[in-house]
């Protein structure tokens, strides 16, 4: 009886192994875009319900938002405290009750997948989400929300820069300040409640935006 006693060459093994490589390479590459649209998808989540928050502020504070920052001269609460009760009461996470309620405000005020990145030891310095600070200038401490005259262009939260350590820490800033770390682009929260993925350029420099992106549409300072 014939009897094959053929071997795989080595040119045939090399070629499974880079066609496994291959494979390989694709899953994880499909596996890493899911994994980011989740990412971005959970992070605009967060800011729909940020709104809702600010909404409930606005209703309680003869319609004025909660100040974009605390280290001026204006007294009141800055936004990224004044949302607690209203996250606390409402949307809080129930499902994880192993970490503190301070840990869980940070699920919402905070993008989770960058948050998690960040070093303990800076963590209560770091603002991954932060507010248009053209909201209020000059000697206005505070803005209306009515008084925005064009809520669906108007920027109110926006994707914070973290990888500068001043910058990070601000609860506020502008096109500056904006990361674009969402498949090249910066997740926006406008002020009549809708969030867009916004993309300025090639979206490879994580310096922050070159331009206020005016081209779209977006407006940083509402009173221009």
């Amino acid at each position: 009886m014939y009897k094959n006693n053929h071997a795989f060459t080595l040119i045939e093994i090399l070629i499974v192994i880079i066609i496994i490589l291959v494979i390989t390479g694709l899953i994880f590459s499909v596996l890493s875009k899911v994994r980011e649209k989740s990412n971005q998808a959970v992070c605009m989540s967060n800011m729909g319900q940020l709104f809702k928050c600010l909404v409930q502020y606005t209703i309680e504070n003869d319609g004025y938002l909660p100040l974009d920052d605390n280290s001026g001269p204006c007294n009141g609460e800055v936004w990224f405290k004044a949302v607690d009760r209203y996250i606390i009461t409402d949307i809080l996470p129930e499902n994880q009750t192993e970490i503190s309620t301070k840990e869980r405000l940070m699920l919402v005020k905070q993008d989770p997948a960058v948050f998690k990145t960040i070093s303990q030891d800076k963590k209560d310095n770091t603002r991954s989400i932060k507010m248009n600070t053209q909201l209020a200038k000059g000697t206005t401490c505070r803005r209306m929300i009515d008084s925005i005259r064009f809520p669906s262009k108007t920027v109110l939260l926006f994707d914070g820069r973290v990888n500068n350590t001043t910058v990070a820490s601000k609860y506020d800033g502008s096109y500056p300040s904006v990361a674009q770390r969402h498949s090249k682009g910066a997740n926006i929260l406008f002020a009549d409640g809708h969030v867009e993925r916004v993309q300025n350029g090639d979206g490879d420099s994580d310096e922050g935006w070159p331009n206020e992106h005016a081209d779209q549409g977006i407006i940083w300072d509402p009173d221009q």
